[in-house]
């Protein structure tokens, strides 16, 4: 009796195993992006401006963007030609910052956010 019990709850397993794998999880579309890494306070106040201003770690491009997200609370996001996007991995955005890079990764339409797969330098 315990070896048919067994026998049923292993077809039963294997059954539904193999129905889970039969079912497609939606595949999202893979992007890739050319822009430069910059900070979300970069879209109200331009590098330029802090740097003619003198404001204290904004020396070019790079220091601005840091100082912005380290000591004014902002976030690293991508910019392409008019179109801004957030970007979800801000460790690997901090390596980047004021460079023009290539994202690839999937794109959360609901939010704008940039699920980064590899960032690069655009040399």
């Amino acid at each position: 009796m315990k070896l048919k019990a067994t026998t049923i709850a292993m077809i039963l397993a294997a059954a539904l195993c193999a129905n889970s794998f039969g079912k497609d999880k939606p595949k999202e579309d893979v992007v890739k992006l050319q822009g430069a890494v910059v900070d979300v306070h970069s879209e109200t106040r331009s590098h330029e401006w802090m740097i003619k201003r003198g404001v204290q770690d904004a020396t070019d491009e790079k220091s601005c963007t840091l100082h912005c997200v380290k000591d004014m609370g902002g976030s690293y996001v991508l910019v392409v030609k008019k179109d801004v996007y957030r970007l979800d991995d801000q460790v690997k955005s901090e390596l980047f910052a004021g460079k023009n890079v290539k994202v690839s990764g999937t794109l959360d339409p609901k939010t704008n956010t940039v699920h980064v797969y590899e960032m690069v330098e655009d040399k």
